[in-house]
């Protein structure tokens, strides 16, 4: 995964994070503008969380190939006898 990926992915889960949290404080009696404070709150905790995780997790430092990998690949000849 890229860096872009991990970004969306953060956005989507404080996304989902702030839907929950405010439809849930609304269903269970809460007041719009406390229900509004806790979706924020739980965008800002998801979002950083999601994010921290997967810049750990997902980071582009095991997905680059060595030069040496790539050259002896492109000075290999190629079997042709299927």
């Amino acid at each position: 995964m890229t860096k872009i990926h991990v970004k969306k992915m953060a956005v989507s889960f404080s996304l989902l994070a702030f839907a929950v949290l405010v439809f849930g404080s609304v269903w269970a009696g809460s007041r719009i503008s406390t229900a509004l404070v806790r979706g924020v709150e739980g965008t800002l905790v998801f979002g950083v969380l999601a994010w921290a995780l997967g810049s750990l997790t997902f980071g582009d430092e095991g997905q680059k190939i060595p030069e040496e990998q790539i050259q002896d690949k492109k000075d290999s000849p190629v079997d042709e006898t299927v």
